[in-house]
C-alpha cells in the first residue's frame, strides 16, 4: 500500500490535490473509490465534472462513525477489486472537521493500523485529507506520524516522523476519566445474563432509542463473554452518561496483543476476534486500551 496525507487549507487546495489523484488513477485504469464527508463529496463532484461518473462515492460520516469500522471497508474493496482485476485507489478522511476529540485519537490509531493491515499486501493507492488550518495542531502532526509521505502546500514530503512501530503503542492511548457518579456491577461465569439485563436497563434509562439500546445490550454480551473467556474468568462493568451519549466500560485482568482485533472481517473459518468485529459494527465509538494491568473496552454510544 502507498499511504500518503494530503494537508490542506481551504477547498481549493482540497479539491485541486484530491481531484489530481482521482484522474491519475482513472487514467491508469484504476477503481478510484473517494469516502468524505457529503460536504467534501459535492466539491469533488463539482470538481471532477463528467469523471465524477468514473468515481464511487462513500459517505465517510456514516462509515467511519466508528473509526475502527473503516479497515473492514478497504478490505472488502481490495477484495472487490482482485476479482475484477482492477487496481484500487483510495481517498479517506476519518478526521474531519468537527469529530470529537476522543474520535480524533481513534482516528489517529486507525491511520497508524492501516501501515499494519495492508502495509506488506496488494499494492494499492490511498490518500488521507487533513484540513491543518482547522484541525487540532496534534492530530496534523500525527499525519505525519503515521503516514510515510505527506503532501503538504502541493509539495510531496518523505515523512522523517513516520514510524511504523508507533503501533506497539495502540492500546496505551490515555481514556477520559471514568467519573466519580458512575455505576459499576462485577461479574463472573454464568453472569452474562445479568449484565444484559443490567445494561438493558441503564440503556433505556438514559434515553437511548430501542435500536441503540438492543445493539448496546448485544454489544454488551459479546464483551463480557469474552472477559469471562479470555479476561480471567470475571470481569467488571462501568457505566456513566453524558450529555451527548451513553458510555459503557468493561475491564478485565486479560491482555491484548494483536493490533487490529475486531478490524478485519473475520473469514469463514475464523473463529477468533468475531466479538469485537460485531462491536465495532453495532457502537458509535469502540476504544480498547490493554497491557500488562488488564484491558479496558469503552463502548459509547452518542445521544
Amino acid at each position: 500500500m502507498h499511504h500518503d496525507a494530503l494537508l490542506y487549507a481551504d477547498d481549493a487546495e482540497f479539491t485541486r490535490g484530491v481531484a489530481g489523484f482521482i484522474r491519475a488513477g482513472l487514467r491508469a485504469g484504476e477503481l478510484p473509490v473517494v469516502a468524505e464527508p457529503p460536504r467534501q463529496i459535492e466539491l469533488l463532484r463539482a470538481e471532477l465534472g463528467s469523471d465524477a461518473d468514473s468515481v464511487r462515492f462513500l459517505d465517510m460520516t456514516q462509515l467511519g462513525r466508528n473509526p475502527a469500522r473503516i479497515i473492514a471497508v478497504w478490505q472488502g474493496l481490495l477484495d472487490e477489486c482482485a476479482g475484477r482485476g482492477v487496481r484500487l485507489r483510495g481517498v479517506g478522511e476519518p478526521a474531519w472537521v468537527g469529530r470529537r476529540a476522543n474520535e480524533l485519537i481513534e482516528c489517529r490509531i486507525h491511520e497508524q493500523l492501516l501501515n499494519v493491515a495492508f502495509g506488506d499486501g496488494v499494492s494499492w493507492e490511498l490518500l488521507c485529507p487533513y484540513d491543518r488550518r482547522r484541525l487540532p495542531a496534534s492530530v496534523v502532526a500525527g499525519a505525519w506520524h503515521s503516514h510515510p509521505c505527506v503532501v503538504d502546500d502541493d509539495t510531496h514530503h518523505n515523512s522523517a516522523a513516520y514510524s511504523r512501530g508507533e503501533v506497539t503503542d495502540v492500546f496505551s492511548a490515555e481514556l477520559d476519566p471514568v467519573p466519580d457518579r458512575a455505576d459499576r456491577l462485577t461479574y463472573e461465569r454464568g453472569d452474562v445474563a445479568r449484565v444484559r439485563a443490567a445494561v438493558r436497563t441503564f440503556a433505556q434509562a438514559s434515553g437511548l432509542v430501542d435500536g441503540a439500546v438492543d445493539d448496546l445490550v448485544l454489544s454488551a454480551d459479546e464483551l463480557a463473554t469474552n472477559s469471562v473467556r479470555h479476561g480471567g474468568g470475571s470481569g467488571m462493568i462501568t457505566t456513566w452518561v453524558r450529555p451527548d451519549a451513553v458510555l459503557v466500560e468493561f475491564s478485565d485482568n486479560g491482555t491484548i496483543t494483536a493490533p487490529l482485533v475486531g478490524r478485519l472481517r473475520p473469514g469463514v473459518r475464523s473463529y477468533g476476534g468475531r466479538g469485537i468485529f460485531l462491536v465495532n459494527h453495532l457502537c458509535d465509538l469502540v476504544q480498547i486500551r490493554s497491557g500488562a494491568t488488564g484491558t479496558r473496552v469503552r463502548v459509547t454510544m452518542w445521544r
